[in-house]
């Protein structure tokens, strides 16, 4: 998923150009009394770079900075199907027996902080973690408290209709106990997210991220381009090889505690 400013400006442009053309047009036909051209709508203003600031700076990953072109190959017919869910159960215990669990913790969680500074979201949905997930909220708790402007919210799944939506959330709030083990805000407004953290069992390069098998997240962004996507994962849940399916959502971003991997990893400039 993309943010289409620069697509967005080009359509604008190109609509002037197209305007201006038929003026021309009009007056070089001869007619009497031309109809004057409609003013041109105001071009937008395009995003300033985004840049992330820390006594850490990122590492970027991104797929065109990797010395050597990586095995992930998206539509192999190699990779089966059905190796998704062994992938799932070794990579869950793989993070589940991290040594350096809390180091690891730590770093992400800055490495959060620092993203969102540069995206400066006004409405953020996020996860409660489980089986090993990195956990989001303390670290959103800590960020709100320097922008209370943000509202964020977190998931409620339906099983009977498979869908998930984001309700409001405040932390400190009670959760009750939701589906497949995972705690839901109790609360009844919802909430679209503009940027969405996304917990990933596993991830390539590229942005392809490998959840639990239920669909849950690729439903709900599906036809949701406008939605920025940050999925969190530990670096040592990289996945090589992954195939993609025709219903998977890429992410825009993929943040480990050692870098930044996915589609827009090339647009975010680090600064010391």
């Amino acid at each position: 998923m993309t943010t289409g400013a620069a697509l967005t400006l080009a359509c604008t442009a190109g609509a002037d150009t197209l305007a201006a053309a038929g003026a021309d047009c009009a007056n070089a036909s001869g007619a009497d009394s031309p109809k004057p051209s409609p003013k041109p709508r105001a071009r937008p203003k395009l995003p300033e770079q985004r840049k992330i600031s820390g006594n850490n700076p990122l590492i970027l990953i991104g797929r065109q900075l990797t010395v050597n072109p990586p095995l992930y190959d998206p539509l192999s017919p190699e990779f089966s199907q059905h190796l998704r869910a062994d992938l799932r159960r070794e990579l869950i215990a793989k993070r589940q027996s991290l040594p350096d669990l809390e180091q690891r913790q730590a770093e992400l969680a800055a490495r959060l902080l620092q993203v969102l500074d540069a995206l400066e979201p006004e409405t953020l949905g996020a996860y409660c973690a489980i089986r090993g997930e990195f956990d989001p909220l303390p670290t959103l708790e800590k960020w709100l408290q320097s922008n209370p402007q943000c509202t964020l919210a977190l998931p409620r799944v339906d099983e009977a209709t498979k869908q998930m939506a984001f309700i409001a959330w405040t932390p400190g709030e009670p959760l009750r106990p939701g589906p497949y083990g995972i705690a839901e805000p109790m609360g009844g407004i919802s909430v679209a997210p503009a940027t969405l953290l996304v917990p990933c069992v596993g991830f390539a390069d590229v942005g392809l991220r490998l959840g639990y098998g239920g669909g849950y997240y690729d439903r709900y962004l599906a036809g949701r381009e406008e939605v920025y996507t940050v999925g969190l994962s530990y670096a040592c849940c990289e996945l090589q090889q992954l195939d993609m399916q025709p219903h998977d959502q890429l992410m825009d971003l993929v943040l480990t505690e050692d870098g930044l991997y996915g589609l827009d990893a090339m647009s975010l400039t680090l600064i010391d």
